[in-house]
């Protein structure tokens, strides 16, 4: 299928037992945000429908600058999601699950974790957004050292009216499927700069009622990191690019260190900040493409391996994800990873 994706992924197969719904809403009148995706299982009748994985090569470009042909099996990938023939939607899972990406990426790309949830009761939000870097003023990093600068714009000319978006998209949802949110544990998962995002929302608004917080190695900004939040967190890390004994240095020159130190020094703000449970732990092997599907899209070879992290690691992240949902007083932390925090 191509030099570095594999043929086909069993994991994104939902098998005979597990008929999934897909309904997309346009999100026309937005900047940021593109479409809402609402993701269930269903016993309604419905109809086979072409869901690639991704459907546009630029989407993707920012997050893996290489020649677009070898991208291009990507778009091959087709997700085991149906529609609704009669356009009646009937949510059904126990819990509700919001799913924010990070820049650069799609809301597919943490499709196999998205199916262990739907298969665990949860129905599903997928947000989509683009953030046109250039077309904002801003300087997209090619070196180390412009990440931060990158970072700080970031956060003060784009999270805020993603924020508002974010609101605003949650209000139609809210409005027009209550049922996804009335005696429903509501549970935010984010990667990269949506961690942010996510936490920024969770922090600002209170017209639902939400429940659990996961980062999956995302970049926290403010106001979330100075506030705190008030509900219970899961934060997993990489090991590739962060050392937990940088919380307590002072700060770097070292361009790539302070990457690093400012990413861990935030999280551990905003947990020093928080009230109610909150754990951190770091993943061995990992990357941050780890804490998405590349681990499984790839082929096995050891040069993919030492990029995105490897698949067993890739699946203790996921066993970590659905383990807090289901019983967060029981979650183990494998050996081979270690706990950065954990607070009670």
């Amino acid at each position: 299928m191509g030099l570095l994706f594999s043929n086909s992924v069993d994991a994104f197969s939902a098998g005979q037992a597990l008929k999934i719904v897909n309904w997309r809403l346009l999100l026309t009148n937005f900047k940021f945000l593109e479409r809402v995706d609402l993701t269930f299982r269903s016993d309604e009748d419905s109809v086979k429908s072409e869901y690639p994985y991704l459907e546009d090569l630029s989407t993707v470009k920012q997050l893996l600058p290489v020649p677009k042909f070898l991208l291009l099996p990507l778009k091959k990938y087709r997700l085991p999601y149906e529609k609704t023939e009669s356009g009646a939607i009937k949510f059904g899972g126990q819990r509700t699950v919001i799913y924010i990406h990070g820049s650069g990426s799609i809301s597919e790309d943490n499709s196999i974790l998205q199916r262990l949830l739907l298969q665990n009761g949860c129905d599903l939000i997928r947000f989509s957004y683009h953030i046109d870097y250039k077309k904002e003023g801003i300087i997209y990093p090619k070196k180390a050292v412009e990440m931060l600068p990158f970072l700080t714009e970031t956060e003060e000319k784009i999270a805020p009216a993603i924020n508002v978006e974010l609101k605003s998209a949650l209000n139609r949802l809210r409005d027009e499927y209550p049922d996804l949110f009335m005696n429903k544990e509501v549970i935010l998962i984010a990667h990269s700069l949506g961690g942010g995002l996510a936490a920024n929302l969770i922090a600002s608004y209170d017209s639902i009622n939400f429940n659990k917080f996961i980062n999956l190695d995302g970049t926290l900004m403010n106001p979330a990191v100075q506030s705190g939040l008030t509900i219970r967190q899961l934060h997993l890390s990489q090991d590739h690019l962060f050392e937990k004994e940088w919380i307590d240095e002072e700060n770097f020159t070292d361009s790539i260190k302070a990457i690093g130190q400012d990413y861990c020094k935030k999280i551990d703000k905003l947990i020093s900040n928080s009230a109610n449970k909150r754990t951190w732990i770091q993943i061995n092997n990992s990357s941050h493409f780890t804490f998405t599907d590349f681990p499984d899209l790839l082929r096995p070879y050891k040069i993919f391996r030492s990029f995105v992290g490897d698949r067993e690691s890739a699946a203790r992240i996921r066993k970590y994800i659905i383990n807090f949902i289901l019983e967060p007083n029981a979650l183990r932390v494998d050996s081979k990873d270690s706990i950065v925090c954990n607070r009670w």
